[in-house]
């Protein structure tokens, strides 16, 4: 669907970087819907600053410069600081990576990690995921308005695996279950073979998640990472309030 914002570059920057491979510039072009000149020059004057890399066969990547914005975010945001040592602390005990992510509607982004040396889920920084879908995006949406959520889920809702759970009553069956118990819990609803436990960060739009390979996470397993994420989502909303 093209692109009919007032901002051109930032629609090419926004396309770019949600992209899992290079863009041809025909596929800009039609996905943008801009006019051939225009998106030539954008992409020209983004090339020259570091924003986008140029292929040699007419094609697209976001660029190294783009890292200059998000690392200052990353670097000035007070959650960020805060949660490490506790994201530390939680792998630690659990051997587990641990990951940070916040709802940028309408998904959630991830937006600090600490691994694990027996991580298999790869979810990097500013990897942008489903909410629905996710363990992390469950425990946020939970603790939303209603109105809220259901606004969110009429802008797409897909099934990214056969146990992906895209039914609007079933998915509301699934936050009052996370909301009574505390915290969010799915299996390879996004990631075959992957299961999730996150729990929301109180006062906040946060979630802290612990992916596992669906091989070695038994319910019982599930519950011991649970009661350590809520205890540490905890410590992090106290010290966000201090």
């Amino acid at each position: 669907m093209p692109i009919t914002g007032e901002s051109p570059t930032l629609d090419v920057l926004e396309r770019l970087a949600a992209a899992p491979d290079r863009m041809t510039f025909e596929s800009l072009l039609r996905q943008l819907g801009l006019p051939e000149g225009v998106l030539r020059g954008r992409l020209r004057s983004l090339v020259d600053r570091g924003w986008v890399h140029a292929a040699g066969d007419d094609s697209y990547t976001i660029g190294v410069g783009a890292l200059r914005p998000g690392s200052a975010y990353l670097l000035t945001d007070r959650t960020v600081r805060l949660a490490g040592p506790l994201m530390a602390q939680l792998r630690d005990r659990l051997s587990e990576a641990v990951r940070l992510v916040r709802l940028d509607p309408p998904g959630i982004v991830c937006i600090a990690s600490r691994e694990a040396p027996q991580d298999m889920v790869g979810s990097a920084v500013g990897r942008r995921m489903p909410a629905y879908a996710t363990a992390s995006g469950k425990a946020i949406l939970a603790w939303l308005p209603r109105e809220r959520v259901a606004q969110l889920l009429d802008l797409g809702v897909e099934a990214h695996t056969s146990e992906t759970v895209v039914d609007r009553a079933a998915l509301s069956q699934e936050l009052a279950e996370t909301r009574a118990r505390g915290w969010a819990y799915e299996r390879g609803q996004f990631q075959p073979g992957v299961g999730c436990v996150a729990a929301a960060v109180p006062g906040t739009t946060d979630a802290i998640s612990i992916g596992v390979p669906l091989a070695r996470l038994t319910d019982d397993h599930a519950v011991e990472i649970a009661a350590n994420l809520i205890r540490t989502t905890e410590e992090l909303g106290e010290a966000l309030r201090r």
